[in-house]
């Protein structure tokens, strides 16, 4: 994981294990893979006051500390699903593969070979390629 400090200052806690981020000793678990969508997603790490955490859409108007105590914890920015193309035996289950298996049984020729098809599987979430941006927590009660 990449690691950006936005400002000088203390930090929150962080720990990462496997694909599940933590921050303040449990305080907030993010499951990183379960968010992970098929274009990059950003998630904000917002806090009040009493220490609470909480996860937002990326807000593009919320100020380092606003008036009624939430400030910003840090940024995480999930990549994008990679697929791999997989070659699987037997036939394909969606129509446009039928559709294509159809045309070839009209086909003269016997075909013996086993059939088989391409499916694309998601590889799971590389936890490398995820940047948490974080800002200081030095003036809050970050548990």
């Amino acid at each position: 994981m990449k690691v950006v400090e936005l400002n000088e200052g203390r930090k929150i806690e962080y720990e990462l294990n496997g694909t599940k981020l933590d921050f303040a000793d449990g305080t907030l678990t993010v499951n990183l893979a379960k968010y992970q969508r098929d274009s990059d997603i950003s998630k904000t790490v917002i806090g009040d006051k009493d220490g609470n955490l909480l996860l937002i859409d990326r807000p593009d108007t919320l100020p380092e500390k606003n008036a009624d105590g939430r400030f910003y914890v840090a940024i995480v920015e999930i990549p994008a699903t990679e697929y791999e193309e997989v070659e699987v035996e037997g036939e394909a289950e969606n129509v446009v593969m039928a559709a294509a298996e159809v045309a070839d049984e009209n086909d003269s020729t016997e075909d013996t070979a086993p059939k088989t098809h391409i499916e694309r599987k998601a590889k799971p979430l590389d936890t490398d390629k995820v940047t948490l941006s974080l800002w200081s927590v030095e003036d809050f009660n970050i548990l």
